[in-house]
């Protein structure tokens, strides 16, 4: 596993912990992985996120999640859809655990379905969960695992969240790294002029505007990694540690979200007057100062 792949793996695992505490989590997720390993791990830490009893999730100390980490929750479902000498998931095991969704949970107030080995389902196996996906019981969520999403069909695709963990490192020039640094200690400075004048850089140049929005919406998820308690190498070590503990861990996922929308609007091809002021107010709005 590539340092860029590792640190998306572990930026996801910050990301779902905090969507599970924020109760902002979505009822249906696919993750892509071509290591079945990984993709079932990430799977499970989801689900145990899910289950656990604590405000801080995982905490790994609660009843949920000691018999999550034992695979004997018995509000989490594992299965990869076989059937006798089948080797591929087939619509009658989409039948059965869409009639146990509507059995409420026993010990958690969740349910959780971890359907492994997706890319095995065929169309109307892929038809069959589509029709619990679209509505289901408030307590459900499915986690769906596949080698690659085009194994399934668009309208599946529509109504699940897609958690990728295949490697698709970029490579960051150094404009765009220190243009990144700039962004974030303008943030954090109490001088509001400070953020104004950096992004006045990008009035000329959007792509560049794009480029640092897409890499820091990385760094806050970093730095909402690290203020979950999780260790490990990141890109901007500096920028990681400075917004980790000057923003509370709902600042952070506001500037993610920020990022996001402000992406989309560059996409836009808006005016780049505008581009530049609505980067500033938004991002200012974001920390809350």
């Amino acid at each position: 596993m590539t340092n860029e792949l590792n640190s998306k793996v572990n930026t996801l695992y910050g990301k779902v912990a905090a969507s599970v505490e924020q109760n902002s989590f979505p009822h249906g997720v696919l993750i892509e992985c071509q290591n079945s390993e990984s993709g079932e791990g990430f799977a499970r830490f989801i689900a145990q996120c899910l289950v656990c009893e604590s405000d801080k999730k995982p905490c790994g100390k609660c009843n949920g999640c000691i018999k999550s980490q034992g695979k004997g929750h018995p509000d989490i479902t594992e299965t990869d859809g076989t059937k006798g000498k089948s080797k591929s998931f087939t619509v009658d095991s989409v039948r059965e655990l869409r009639e146990d969704a509507f059995v409420v949970p026993n010990e958690s107030d969740k349910k959780v379905y971890i359907l492994k080995n997706a890319h095995n389902m065929n169309d109307q196996a892929q038809n069959a969960i589509l029709k619990i996906l679209e509505e289901p019981p408030s307590y459900v969520y499915f986690i769906i695992v596949t080698e690659s999403k085009s194994a399934m069909l668009d309208t599946v695709l529509s109504r699940v969240q897609v958690y990728s963990l295949q490697d698709d490192a970029v490579t960051i020039s150094d404009k765009e790294a220190e243009a990144v640094k700039n962004l974030v200690n303008s943030l954090l400075s109490v001088n509001e002029l400070t953020l104004m004048e950096h992004t006045a850089v990008y009035q000329k140049n959007s792509q560049l505007a794009r480029a640092v929005l897409d890499i820091s919406e990385t760094v806050f998820r970093d730095a909402l990694v690290k203020k979950s308690g999780y260790s490990r190498e990141f890109r901007f070590p500096d920028e990681v540690g400075k917004l980790c503990n000057a923003f509370t861990a709902k600042t952070l996922l506001q500037l993610c979200k920020t990022c996001e929308e402000l992406i989309a609007c560059v996409d836009r091809n808006c005016n780049n007057n505008l581009l530049v002021a609505r980067i500033c107010y938004e991002l200012k709005r974001a920390t809350g100062r």
